[in-house]
């Protein structure tokens, strides 16, 4: 068993200013909460470290204390315009999601937040003395910059602390503790920094920019093949596992939408996949927003009611287009080479097709309060050839043998108008079409039967 002493040590020993202050003077300094003018005092339990120059404490803080202590990046700026543009882009749209995501995720957990405090008298108090009646040859190991890097950090409560990095994440625990919600016993890491005169705070305005320019969204591939909260992820992941349409290499499990040229065995990509099952499953939840299905993880039961609504969604396809049904199931080495090729082939095939036509369905059940079996039925009597109209010169460019996906939505708003499911200015479509088409004579297909 190791037991620990605790010993009072001065951490300025790097002659640059840092959070931490002379070591506490006297017993009740050590008192974990005290009020004082402000916040009452607290001491959490950190490690002290460096980096670049840098000194920076990596605490643990309840979730309470950061929703009550920390405030937004207004500090960052004298002028009060900007601290209040700041406020109003944070607590909007995505602090509630942020805070729906907190309190309807049992397994929820942030990274750590970049705090940066001025002010007040921070305190540091290193841990000293190990040692050891069973590990002595193990606390040996430890030199003496790794002992005086854990610690306690007294905050005094005077101290003004803002967020750095993790704004949104405040607002969304703020939110969350607004509607209702305590998170007892939960404390999150923190990064501590130190900011003062006139110097820092441009020092400190540097490193919010830095940390917020740099970080980069995760990328779709990787939310494909590990989120477990979102249901496009998930369903996508078990079709390709697990339904013998879907195994690779019948959908190409690739990081790209598109799919290589090359390819003449795979329908589509894993990552179009994706996405056609985005537009079915906000279809099916009647959902404006896919929010809720990308950070909320559904239980079982729904995920196995939205992966049989996919199956059926392929299924009624491979039914009423019979190439699908070949791509599915034919043994051949390259069973869509007729289907995707430089003269454009079948529209299904290409990764903007199968998005348009997936739209159409969805439009098609929306607006005829059809089933999926009658919508795909309804659709599959649109053209599929990419080198007849409405594809040729719009979408599919002959010359080049190349997909123009800018012209995604008027391909579809121009086969919706063949299929009667918009009214509206077709006058409008005439000139868009036209203009495309770079023909100012062109008029629209005619509606289909």
């Amino acid at each position: 068993m190791t037991t620990i002493n605790t010993k009072q040590k001065s951490a300025a020993k790097d002659p640059r200013k840092s959070i931490a202050r002379v070591a506490v003077k006297g017993a009740a300094s050590h008192s974990a909460r005290r009020k004082l003018s402000g916040h009452p005092q607290l001491i959490l339990p950190s490690l002290r470290g460096k980096f670049g120059d840098w000194i920076y404490y990596s605490c643990l803080m309840s979730v309470a204390d950061i929703a009550e202590r920390v405030h937004y990046a207004e500090e960052i700026h004298t002028d009060k315009a900007l601290s209040k543009l700041i406020q109003r882009s944070l607590e909007g749209p995505r602090a509630k999601h942020i805070a729906c995501y907190l309190v309807n995720t049992k397994e929820r957990f942030f990274s750590a937040m970049v705090l940066a405090t001025y002010g007040g008298e921070p305190q540091w108090m290193d841990v000293g003395n190990f040692h050891s009646t069973s590990k002595a040859d193990v606390v040996n190991l430890l030199d003496e910059t790794s002992k005086e890097a854990m610690g306690f950090l007294a905050l005094s409560g005077k101290e003004r602390i803002f967020a750095v990095d993790g704004q949104h994440r405040l607002a969304g625990i703020r939110e969350a503790i607004r509607a209702g919600s305590t998170f007892e016993g939960e404390r999150l890491p923190v990064l501590l920094i130190g900011h003062d005169d006139k110097n820092n705070r441009q020092r400190t305005r540097r490193l919010f920019t830095t940390l917020n320019k740099t970080a980069k969204p995760v990328k779709k591939q990787d939310i494909i093949s590990l989120d477990e909260d979102d249901a496009m992820a998930i369903i996508s992941r078990r079709l390709v596992e697990d339904h013998s349409w879907f195994r690779d290499p019948r959908i190409a499990v690739i990081s790209s939408s598109n799919v290589p040229s090359s390819n003449t065995q795979c329908l589509t990509t894993i990552t179009n996949l994706y996405n056609v099952l985005r537009l079915l499953l906000m279809h099916h939840t009647k959902q404006k927003s896919d929010r809720a299905l990308r950070f909320l993880r559904p239980t079982d039961e729904v995920l196995e009611e939205y992966y049989q609504y996919i199956v059926s969604f392929f299924t009624e396809l491979a039914k009423r287009f019979p190439p699908i049904k070949v791509a599915f199931t034919s043994k051949a080495s390259d069973p869509v080479a007729k289907y995707r090729n430089d003269y454009g082939g079948h529209i299904l095939f290409r990764p903007i097709g199968l998005l348009i036509v997936t739209d159409l369905v969805t439009q098609y059940m929306t607006a005829k309060g059809a089933t999926m079996e009658d919508a795909v039925a309804a659709i599959s009597a649109i053209p599929t050839d990419l080198s007849s109209a409405p594809y040729r010169g719009v979408i599919w460019d002959p010359d080049r043998s190349l997909i123009n996906a800018k012209q995604k939505r008027l391909v579809r708003d121009v086969l919706s108008h063949m299929l009667g499911l918009t009214e509206g200015d077709s006058a409008a479509l005439k000139g868009r079409y036209a203009a495309a088409l770079n023909r100012p004579e062109a008029t629209l297909p005619g509606k289909l039967k």
